[in-house]
């Protein structure tokens, strides 16, 4: 008996849960589709590459999407039974509400270990591999974006000034290059017009220039030279940008995306530079904290589902909104709190959770008891009143 109304309540569960994974991946994902469709249509990156792209952002999507569908599932699986009075029937036939918990528990779980792995395995990946697939994007395309009459900082060392593109992106003129690549000497190049040539099997751009003059200066010393030329071909080997930037990348990685060991060497080193290392300390203990969410909406999630309503069934979708609301509020006080120094890092983490698990304990004691929770009637009076406001609205409109 028990275990059909465990397999019970977790088939109940898990249909609003795999809804919800895929509106909410969704939600977050389409403003990342709409750049990666960009890519293929008007730049020509390959199909198969844009698809790697989109994988490597879902890790990191999945980290607050994973405990948002957990808790829709929970609250409109509950609220549903509600609704049709199986709460009552269960707890009429003896089958209390900590009864009821094992399914949530165990699902709960099974979210908290999965959003671990994401966290602390499948993010760090995601994000090095996202950028490592863009610079391999550079090369097979093998294409130069240049932008009229702005200075187009493509690569790290070498700025690009064009005062006229061609509609086919093929001529340019009025063209102005200033080259740092070697460290020794800074040359500024001026041309009156040039065109470009992939070269995308050798990874290399080819700029001809014509009717200019190339300026160069020693960057220690006054040696000062100039050549003119009538044709000059100007190579950018887009295999050596690439690794320049990928390193770079390593550097300027965000602090979310990265490892914990990157994050303590990180925070090593900046102590030994005598720098401010609370902002590092902070997204440190956060990555321990945030997989834990998943188990605090559980907690949340089931005296808060069983409650019966006038709402309806329509109680659960806007108790998962405003609480999941509520948590990143705290999220982002107990984040700002943390970095400024008014709490210690790791209150600043973990002070969402330890404040929406009170809270969770004490509707699991209360309902558990059968006490009433005054909170709930009057949050339940305010949306029915709204919905009537509404309709009364409507009809009028």
């Amino acid at each position: 008996m028990n275990k059909i109304i465990d397999r019970y309540i977790l088939k109940e569960i898990m249909v609003p849960f795999g809804i919800g994974m895929g509106i909410f991946t969704f939600i977050f994902l389409v403003s990342k589709l709409f750049r990666i469709t960009e890519m293929v249509v008007e730049k020509g990156v390959p199909v198969g590459y844009a698809i790697q792209l989109f994988l490597c952002l879902i890790p990191a999507f999945l980290v607050f999407v994973t405990p948002m569908a957990l808790l829709l599932g929970i609250l409109t699986a509950l609220t549903r039974l509600s609704a049709d009075n199986e709460i009552i029937a269960m707890k009429t036939s003896g089958i209390g509400l900590y009864r009821m918990s094992p399914p949530v528990i165990a699902l709960s779980l099974a979210t908290f270990l999965f959003t671990f792995f994401l966290v602390f395995f499948a993010v760090p990946w995601g994000s090095q591999n996202f950028r490592e697939t863009l610079f391999r994007v550079a090369g097979s395309t093998a294409k130069l974006d240049v932008d009229e009459r702005i200075f187009n900082a493509t690569f790290g060392d070498l700025v690009i000034y064009v005062n006229k593109v061609s509609p086919g992106e093929r001529v340019l003129e009025g063209i102005m290059i200033y080259d740092e690549r070697d460290p020794r000497t800074n040359n500024t190049i001026i041309a009156r017009k040039g065109f470009l040539a992939p070269d995308p099997k050798e990874q290399k751009l080819v700029l001809h220039l014509f009717d200019g003059s190339i300026h160069s200066q020693e960057a220690k010393g006054e040696t000062y030279r100039t050549i003119n030329f009538n044709a000059y071909q100007f190579t950018i080997s887009l295999k050596d940008e690439m690794e320049k930037e990928r390193k770079r990348a390593k550097v300027k990685m965000l602090e979310k995306e990265m490892s914990i060991g990157d994050l303590r060497e990180k925070i090593k080193r900046r102590r030994e530079q005598g720098e401010n290392v609370r902002p590092q300390l902070v997204e440190l203990h956060f990555k321990f904290a945030i997989p834990f969410g998943a188990l605090i909406f559980g907690l949340v999630g089931l005296p808060l589902g069983v409650q019966r309503t006038q709402s309806g069934r329509s109680w659960g979708f806007i108790l998962c909104a405003v609480i999941f609301l509520f948590y990143y509020v705290f999220y982002c006080i107990g984040k700002d709190l943390g970095v400024s120094g008014v709490i210690s890092p790791p209150l600043a983490a973990w002070f969402p959770n330890i404040l929406l698990g009170g809270l969770g304990v004490y509707l699991l004691v209360k309902t558990a008891r059968e006490s009433p929770l005054h909170i709930i009637s009057w949050f339940d009076k305010l949306i029915a009143f709204l919905k009537q406001r509404w309709k009364r609205f409507s009809r009028e409109a």
